[in-house]
């Protein structure tokens, strides 16, 4: 592991600190650096400081923009996840 984990492993490990469900990676790289968030834990002031950042938990069909502009998205399409 590198000296400091990247971004995307303090989120997965933060996520998994929450008890809630982790997404899978498909590249060998990426899973190797995912299996990597249990060899460390994030410390009582970065739990503090990752639980102060404001958090967006709403999506709404019109925040679905592609480079076009906004499109019609056939909700069949998504997962649609319980919480």
């Amino acid at each position: 592991m590198t000296d400091f984990p990247f971004s995307h492993q303090v989120s997965l490990r933060w996520i998994y600190e929450q008890g809630a469900s982790m997404v899978k990676g498909l590249k060998r790289e990426r899973l190797k650096e995912n299996m990597e968030i249990f060899d460390w834990e994030l410390s009582d002031d970065e739990r503090f400081k990752i639980s102060q950042i404001p958090q967006c938990k709403k999506v709404t069909v019109l925040g679905l923009v592609f480079p076009e502009g906004v499109s019609s998205v056939d909700l069949s399409e998504l997962d649609i996840v319980e919480m």
